[in-house]
């Protein structure tokens, strides 16, 4: 009882001086640094560079010519003899550490089971349209900005970032035929100015509302910074509650749900629905999701949403001989049947499906892009996964929602459609997450019948300032919805576009009825449709490879941010030789997936990568205000 007591007094001393833990954790990170660079594996070259960023050129428009990039079929006589690195995906998590790794001398090898490469950042062609299918939009791609300059050392800076409108989401609430529209604009006073005009009685929650976005820039911070530590460092941080106090934001807005912290601010419902319209970016409902990536999520488009010009596969484009430069390879069409260990339990190579059989190719280390649950339940043997401790976060953390999708080809220019370079999301009810589960619980019979309450809706063509040029008087639309993988489960073992007449039916009632709604949002579109595709979670999960067509892979509740769950989430797995990378190590979306790619590099190379990025902002940042005084 006396050392209980003991250990008690011992906390409540150091409790009651926050000063005193901040001197022992940065004496902590010291010693914990001094150790890395007297005792540690020897850092890797340093990837980054100003130099590595080039002019813009002019966009390759040749189909033939950008097929032989980005769809370079496997075959063993393309497989570089020494490999350092097996990335497993080429999503822009895969791509991405595979560049970095490569900037710094590594020979890459990346297998991608699609017939291209990109993962969501690929695109597709039918009946002389366009479609991209993941990249909707992109915050931070301003010159100089973190996120642009780290795209730039995995592209070379060959890809460019058109800046979408100042309202470049508009929300719509109510009964499609008469909608209440609201402006989302991309600085921060305006923003708020905006929402203060929509709801004028409600200017003090606004108020505080934009304090509680501002505390939250740095909330990825602390999350971060779980990763980034051994792991035992970063649990005994996290234990003493030296991370809550160092951390803040992270600590604050992490266990409190996005919906807790609105219903503190107002009662108002349609404030709260536009406050937390976005909340498909990331999948999860606002009673589920911690308010701090809520607010991360508006943060990143104040400053402006960016498209890429030429669409999303321009990343893999040029991204693939940034890798080819030291040897590397990225070949499609190679899916990987499992992660092959030697006796020791070591990662050494992959078995890769082949015509005839399979093929087994090695390496000093193996990285998974293809994410955790297919990792660790379909590619590593059962008795090595169930033994990691990673295995039992994923069931902890669990699988995001699937999506159902529609690809609308349009007949007529934007200015005779109407459309603009923006996205829309169309609830017809102010309680979104209500009406959500309740659409979610119908069978699949009912819900082909059944208004759809949520909708993402882009305009692709609009957002891109060659497509007119590329695709005269031709415009694409993208609705996106959540949807059940079990509610078409019973055709999954059917071949892929040889499914049954029922399959066809349900999938487009839906879509069907998803585009009826938005006509009636926007009536000039109405009998402009000359191409119309739907895709359903089985369709997500045979072009993305995941087991039921998961949106973000694991799901972005609360569990995830908790130290239990972010500790253990980290590139670095406990399989020597196996390392993850992508959005379910950090957070999902195009950033958060690069980032993850960059943590990936920075633990094999045992450098802080994030330090070499800054270094590099900084150098860019500088040429950008020399340029201007000299212009």
């Amino acid at each position: 009882m006396s050392v209980d007591i003991g250990m008690y007094e011992f906390l409540e001393y150091f409790i009651s001086r926050p000063w005193l833990i901040l001197v022992v954790f940065l004496l902590y990170v010291i010693m914990y640094a001094l150790s890395v660079m007297l005792t540690g594996p020897k850092s890797g070259k340093n990837p980054f560079s100003a130099s590595h960023i080039k002019p813009v050129g002019d966009l390759v428009t040749d189909k033939q010519v950008r097929d032989r990039v980005i769809k370079q079929r496997f075959k063993l006589s393309k497989v570089p003899e020494q490999i350092d690195d097996i990335v497993i995906g080429s999503g822009i998590g895969g791509l991405g550490a595979a560049a970095i790794l490569s900037r710094s001398g590594h020979c890459v090898l990346v297998l991608e089971q699609h017939d291209q490469a990109g993962g969501c950042c690929h695109t597709f062609h039918e009946k002389g349209y366009e479609f991209d299918t993941g990249i909707h939009y992109i915050g931070k791609m301003y010159e100089g900005a973190d996120n642009r300059v780290l795209i730039d050392m995995v592209t070379g800076g060959k890809v460019e970032y058109p800046r979408m409108s100042d309202i470049y989401d508009v929300v719509c609430l109510g009964d499609p035929s008469k909608v209440k529209k609201y402006n989302i604009k991309d600085e921060r006073k305006a923003f708020a100015e905006e929402l203060i005009k929509e709801f004028p009685n409600e200017k003090e929650a606004i108020e505080k509302f934009m304090v509680m976005l501002k505390e939250s820039r740095s909330y990825l911070m602390g999350y971060f910074v779980l990763k980034f530590l051994p792991k035992w460092l970063a649990s005994f941080l996290s234990a003493t509650g030296i991370m809550g106090l160092v951390f803040r934001p992270w600590s604050k807005y992490t266990y409190r749900s996005t919906k807790d912290v609105l219903d503190s601010l107002t009662d108002n419902d349609d404030l709260k629905a536009v406050l937390t319209y976005s909340f498909g970016d990331y999948g999860v409902a606002p009673s589920k999701s911690p308010f701090g990536l809520q607010a991360t999520l508006l943060n990143h488009y104040m400053g402006g949403a960016y498209y890429i010009r030429g669409g999303p596969s321009e990343i893999a484009l040029h991204a693939i001989p940034v890798i080819e430069k030291t040897g590397g390879r990225v070949l499609v069409n190679a899916l990987v049947n499992k992660i092959i260990l030697n006796q020791k339990g070591r990662a050494i190579g992959v078995e890769v499906k082949t015509g005839d059989g399979s093929a087994q190719i090695f390496a000093k280390r193996i990285i998974s892009d293809a994410g955790v649950s297919n990792t660790f339940k379909k590619l590593l043997p059962t008795e090595v996964a169930q033994k990691s401790k990673i295995y039992p976060t994923i069931k902890s953390v669990g699988n995001s929602l699937s999506y159902m999708s529609v690809f609308i080809g349009m007949d007529g220019s934007q200015e005779e459609l109407g459309i603009k370079g923006q996205n829309m999301w169309c609830f017809n009810r102010s309680d979104q997450e209500k009406a959500m589960y309740e659409w979610l619980d119908l069978s699949v019979e009912d819900a082909a019948v059944s208004e759809v309450p949520l909708m993402f809706v882009s305009f692709p063509s609009a957002k891109d300032p060659t497509w007119a040029k590329r695709f005269p008087n031709k415009s694409t639309c993208l609705i996106i919805t959540v949807g059940r993988y079990e509610w078409f489960a019973r055709w999954d073992a059917d071949k892929v576009k040889h499914r049954s007449d029922e399959y066809e039916g349900l999938k487009n009632r839906m879509g069907r009825q998803m585009w009826n709604q938005l006509t009636l949002i926007c009536p000039k579109l109405e009998g402009r449709d000359d191409y119309f595709e739907v895709g359903s979670p089985l369709s997500n999960k045979y072009y993305l490879g995941f087991d039921e067509g998961e949106m973000y892979g694991l799901d972005h509740t609360i569990n995830k941010f908790l130290p239990a769950a972010a500790i253990q989430l980290r590139p670095k797995t406990d399989i020597p030789g196996l390392y993850l990378t992508g959005q379910d190590i950090l957070v999902c979306g195009f950033s958060g997936a690069l980032y993850g790619g960059m943590l990936c590099a920075s633990s094999i190379l045992n450098r802080n990568l994030y330090n070499d990025l800054t270094k590099v902002v900084k150098e860019v940042k500088a040429a950008i205000k020399e340029g201007k005084k000299t212009a």
